[in-house]
């Protein structure tokens, strides 16, 4: 029997680090597990900073400072292109030209990659992929604070990457590698509508509703500012309304994600029709406006015959990280994710 058979090598998971609108989250699941060993929230400082100091303290019981990364979403701009069918290096290096003109930047100012959406090319020897891309100064300020921290970025994704994976967990079991689902990702200012395969992200797509569409649309309602708005919602999130007031929530979160929901629908018929991958089994809403009253209930409407699925050991880990903070379990979606991205020895992500 080899030593290596006695004692296995267990490689420390990194942290996913998701930069949100309050402050940062950071999850570490078990090694060779997708269960939450800790997990940590570091709110900004009022001039919107992060103090590495605090964020060192936070770092305290976390195993290793290897970390997945997900940016401020102003940070990062994600435009659907179509590029020659290429791989690596070469692929990056068209992805950062073609993000040169989504940017408006010298293509040296920035950094980018692609995700292809295909795995074959069209007539004209081109393939759906996704441009993600963002300004390398941006970049270095975003991560200065974790550097300073100690902690080392291994890798950059944009949110809705995290919110993804998050919910196809089970779906790398062989039986469910062709299982489509739908994750809505509802932020305070976006959503991201993302579309998987397995656990591939096949199609993804930005709306401009987030939560502060619906706290918008309640101050106007009700004749009161964003702000009580705003805790009126989060109010109707975490415990029951008064029915009066939770009628009245229910009611903009219908006019205001009217939108989103064609957005859903339509985004259901390009992967069923044009795609051709086949109807979604489910859907699942993530993120920190994910789980406001009444959207549930908007989406439903306009994807008949899709579930709104809740994934109870999923929940059940983002339960575990909430309880860090006074918040709720959907907010924690893209963190979880990030720090279950497949990484190998070195880490860059497995094949």
């Amino acid at each position: 029997m080899s030593i290596r058979s006695i004692f296995k090598i267990r490689r420390t998971p990194p942290l996913g680090i998701e930069f949100c609108d309050r402050g940062l989250r950071l999850v570490q699941v078990r090694a060779g597990s997708d269960e939450i060993r800790r997990a940590a929230f570091v709110p900004f400082e009022p001039d919107g900073d992060v103090d590495p100091g605090r964020l060192r303290t936070a770092l305290r019981g976390f195993r290793g400072r290897d970390a997945v990364v997900a940016p401020p979403r102003a940070d990062i701009t994600v435009r659907p292109a179509r590029l020659p069918l290429l791989v690596d290096a070469e692929l990056r290096e068209a992805a950062r030209w073609e993000a040169a003109g989504l940017l408006g930047i010298d293509a040296t100012g920035g950094v980018a990659d692609a995700l292809p959406l295909a795995s074959e090319a069209g007539a004209e020897g081109r393939t759906e992929v996704l441009v993600v891309a963002a300004s390398a100064h941006g970049l270095e300020e975003c991560l200065a604070p974790l550097l300073a921290a100690g902690i080392r970025p291994i890798a950059i994704e944009p949110s809705f990457f995290g919110a993804g994976r998050a919910f196809t967990v089970r779906s790398r079991r062989e039986r469910e590698q062709h299982d489509i689902r739908v994750i809505v990702d509802v932020a305070e200012t976006e959503s991201w509508i993302v579309v998987t395969r397995g656990d591939r992200i096949m199609f993804a797509k930005r709306s401009d509703v987030g939560g502060a569409s619906f706290d918008a649309e309640l101050a106007a309602g009700l004749g009161i500012e964003p702000a009580t708005a705003r805790r009126t919602r989060l109010d109707g999130r975490d415990r029951p309304l008064e029915p009066e007031v939770l009628a009245e929530v229910m009611t903009a979160v219908r006019r205001a994600g009217a939108s989103l929901a064609d957005e859903i629908a339509m985004a259901v018929r390009y992967v069923t029709v044009t795609t051709r991958l086949g109807r979604p089994q489910a859907l699942h809403l993530s993120g920190e406006a994910g789980s406001t009253p009444g959207l549930r209930e908007t989406i439903e409407g306009s994807i008949p015959g899709i579930p709104i699925e809740s994934v109870t050991f999923v929940e059940e880990r983002l339960e575990a990280a909430s309880r860090t903070e006074d918040s709720a379990p959907l907010e924690w979606s893209t963190a979880f994710g990030l720090a279950i991205r497949p990484v190998t020895r070195r880490g860059r992500e497995a094949a």
